[in-house]
């Protein structure tokens, strides 16, 4: 057996597929919620603590709380899916979400703002990732010097709907739905009305990259595990992951405010996904940042689609930075040297000044009556200056002893 170093145990950068891929994505995701393994996986994670929504049904205290709960959350998420749109944010769309979610947004949270009632959207970069320890991906076992070592999961799609806690009945009765808080788990108000958003990481097996000869644990028995073990009883035992798999939840309620959130949580992706809508929703304005472009279905596809009860349109909408905003080449590749592939890419060459967020009024006739209605939009931030120049940002005071001339 041999020890690695950190940087060997990193893993590969997240490669996205292509767009015209994402309908097949969609399908085998829907039927594997639907497998025993599915649920299997599910369940082990909710027993584990990764879980942010957790339903109980009462009269089940028999079963462990990730059997009850696996079943009805890959109910709701086979649901979510057959009836999803499909988006696809190119890397330079994702970045931008970046940029301008680094700002959180200042509207209320609204179901005007989805660009379809439910949707997966697939970034080409991912939005974020967390770091675990080797040794905790195995459970805790002993180690030869590799366990400290971390691992980082891309974050790399998300699935939403509308949802309230009333969505689901078993039995005749509904589920009380707990949802995971810093002070623990604490149940979901009845009358809740939001948007409930699972978020995806890469489906691939963290050991990947690997050699078959890393040590990454030790049996029952005392015998030393390689990854070369774990491949081979995988594969014997048909462990093997759709190309996404279900990382966390979150629940938006309507109306709920923004804050700067914690790096790498729920609420941080959350409001970059939110962000993401934003600009899409922004792509028919007069002055747009973002263009879709609506990629066909053959066929074929939509008959497949039809027989494994997918409702969805069958097209994917690409998403990408308007030509007339679009960074350049450098630029891109810049920040692309500067990022890991496994979690937020760095955007600061693409966007040295981030986009900003500006209230605009919709009906300014109405506006001293508080008749109207504001909308927030996010606008790109001009830089003035010699483009050859370096770029330095500072901060300006304008100081006024008298109220300027009209």
């Amino acid at each position: 057996m041999v020890n690695v170093a950190a940087a060997d145990l990193a893993g590969e950068p997240w490669t996205a597929p292509e767009p015209a891929e994402l309908p097949e994505w969609r399908a085998r995701l829907r039927e594997y919620y639907g497998t025993q393994a599915g649920m299997q996986g599910l369940c082990t994670a909710i027993n584990s603590g990764q879980a942010t929504l957790l339903p109980v049904v009462p009269g089940t205290e028999e079963f462990s709380p990730g059997v009850i709960a696996a079943q009805l959350l890959g109910r709701l998420e086979a649901e979510t899916l057959g009836g999803a749109e499909l988006y696809y944010a190119t890397a330079d769309m994702t970045s931008l979400a970046l940029a301008a979610a680094s700002t959180p947004p200042a509207e209320k949270a609204t179901a005007r703002r989805l660009p379809s009632p439910a949707g997966l959207l697939l970034f080409e970069q991912p939005i974020g990732g967390y770091a675990e320890r080797l040794d905790t991906l195995v459970g805790g076992a002993s180690f030869d010097g590799n366990g400290e070592v971390e691992i980082t999961t891309p974050i790399v799609a998300v699935s939403w709907s509308s949802w309230t806690p009333g969505d689901i009945v078993v039995e005749g009765t509904r589920p009380r739905w707990l949802c995971q808080t810093k002070s623990g788990f604490e149940q979901v108000p009845d009358d809740f009305e939001g948007i409930r958003l699972t978020f995806y990481a890469s489906g691939e097996n963290k050991f990947a990259t690997l050699p078959d000869d890393v040590r990454v644990a030790t049996g029952p028995d005392g015998r030393a595990v390689s990854v070369g073990d774990m491949r081979r009883f995988r594969a014997e035992h048909g462990f093997a992951l759709p190309p996404l798999v279900w990382d966390n939840e979150c629940l938006l309620r309507y109306g709920a405010g923004f804050a700067v959130p914690e790096p790498d949580t729920t609420d941080a992706w959350t409001q970059v996904v939110y962000t993401a809508w934003q600009l899409i929703g922004q792509s028919g304005t007069k002055n747009p940042l973002t263009e879709t472009e609506e990629l066909p279905r053959s066929r074929a596809g939509r008959r497949r689609d039809e027989r494994n009860g997918i409702t969805a349109g069958p097209g994917v909408r690409i998403v990408r930075v308007h030509s007339a905003h679009r960074p350049s080449r450098a630029a891109a590749e810049q920040d692309a040297a500067a990022s890991t592939g496994r979690s937020a890419p760095n955007w600061s060459c693409r966007w040295p000044v981030a986009p900003y967020r500006r209230n605009t009024c919709l009906n300014p006739r109405g506006h001293a009556g508080g008749d109207c209605e504001h909308e927030e939009k996010i606008v790109p931030a001009h830089i003035k200056g010699p483009p050859d120049k370096p770029l330095r940002i500072t901060d300006t005071v304008h100081l006024w002893d008298r109220q300027p001339e009209p």
